[in-house]
């Protein structure tokens, strides 16, 4: 039985050559709108044709019947690639972008194709010529989530209690609090781009309104809304950052581009919003200036996690990993995809715990140590006897969001 599976699905005379020739194009072309993004000034690109929505909330196949992707004409880019040739779609320029438009006309299924092209897709998927900025962030509230050392300062200030904000620590974060955090996780990930939707935001993390300005001052308001302060992400950082609302206006004073989506449809209606928005004063608070956060927190050694004979790994589909009696809660990283990632995540923190560290190194370092790593010597370097073997390597940004979800580790 073994020689047979091997004949089939390892040696190349067993495996269709065309089929073969046709995945490494389809490679090579999204690989290509992948090193155009940066050259054009996108973010992402969404080819004409293509199909987002989903067959049901737990499929990944396309559904069917439903409305192909066509891009507005203003936002039509067209790109030569090696093997496909000329293609042409939606591309999203760099800066802040505003998706709106009605319930249930498509503004989430297009953020959740975006989180997703962070990925290449296979032939037949629809999304196949979607692509995003590789390193994008999806950002959203998660009450309860863990925070050790982490500056929040630039959304968090004045708690009660004189809690120190430039050096934050919690076991239990209100949504708000986690959302900031989240933020500054993702950028001291080095994410170029975070994604937003308001369904899945703290409120009063996004904005303030008029009125509770006026009830409740600013000087009593310990939260700086992320309406101040995307601006500054992307002119001092070069972070974009790409939103879906639906129920406040607030953002078109500080959007370059707005995007409608009716029936499934998108339209380009930036100057439209912005003559609407002008009519109605814009969101304006009283801030602290924009500071670059600090990014020296070094992580502790963890006894709870040294490896041994044995150590016991666990993962639980895309939810969660559990180590020993550690359990790293991953519910809210909505672009892992498979629990493969996860054995990945479970080994790199077991391999962090384990070798790298030692209260000196920042976290940044034990990041780039395990990239390297992998880069040269692949994922078979981070085995080892007694834990699972189906690995999958996980982005940048996961690493760093499994690390700071892990309640064992102490910075």
């Amino acid at each position: 039985m073994l020689p047979g599976c091997v004949e089939k699905s390892l040696l190349y005379r067993s495996l269709d050559p065309k089929a073969c020739a046709g995945v490494a194009r389809l490679c090579e072309d999204q690989q290509a709108i992948r090193a155009a993004l940066k050259e054009k000034g996108l973010t992402a690109f969404i080819a004409d044709g293509s199909i987002l929505p989903r067959e049901t909330g737990v499929s990944d196949l396309p559904m069917k019947h439903a409305v192909p992707f066509v891009s507005p004409e203003s936002l039509r880019v067209t790109l030569d690639l090696p093997n496909r040739g000329s293609i042409s779609g939606m591309g999203i320029p760099l800066g802040v972008t505003l998706i709106v438009g009605g319930g249930f006309h498509g503004k989430s299924t297009l953020l959740q194709a975006l989180e997703r092209g962070v990925y290449n897709h296979i032939a037949g998927d629809g999304r196949e010529y979607v692509i995003t900025d590789a390193s994008a962030v999806k950002l959203r509230s998660e009450d309860s989530h863990s925070i050790s050392n982490v500056d929040i300062s630039l959304f968090i200030h004045d708690l009660p209690g004189k809690s120190d904000t430039t050096s934050f620590s919690t076991a239990d974060a209100s949504g708000s609090t986690s959302q900031a955090a989240n933020v500054i996780e993702g950028i001291e990930a080095g994410t170029s781009l975070f994604l937003i939707d308001e369904d899945t935001s703290a409120t009063n993390f996004m904005v303030r309104d008029e009125l509770m300005q006026r009830v409740v001052a600013d000087s009593k308001e310990p939260i700086t809304p992320f309406i101040s302060r995307v601006r500054d992400l992307y002119e001092k950082l070069g972070i974009s950052s790409i939103l879906v609302a639906g129920s406040s206006g607030s953002y078109f004073h500080v959007s370059d581009t707005v995007i409608q989506m009716k029936e499934y449809v998108p339209y380009d209606i930036t100057e439209r919003a912005k003559t609407t928005a002008a009519e109605f004063p814009p969101f304006t608070a009283s801030v602290r200036p924009f500071a670059v956060p600090s990014f020296q927190r070094r992580p502790q050694p963890s006894k709870a996690l040294a490896g041994s004979d044995r150590t016991k790994v666990k993962v639980m589909g895309l939810e969660s990993i559990l180590i020993n009696k550690s359990l790293t809660d991953l519910r809210a990283v909505e672009q892992l995809t498979d629990s493969e990632q996860l054995n990945g995540l479970a080994a790199l923190l077991l391999d962090a715990a384990e070798r790298r560290m030692d209260g000196k190194k920042t976290l940044v370092q034990v990041v780039d140590l395990q990239e390297r790593q992998m880069d040269e010597k692949g994922l078979a370097s981070l085995l080892a006897p007694g834990r699972p073997g189906d690995l999958a390597r996980p982005r940048r940004q996961e690493i760093f969001e499994c690390l700071d979800r892990c309640r064992e580790l102490k910075f």
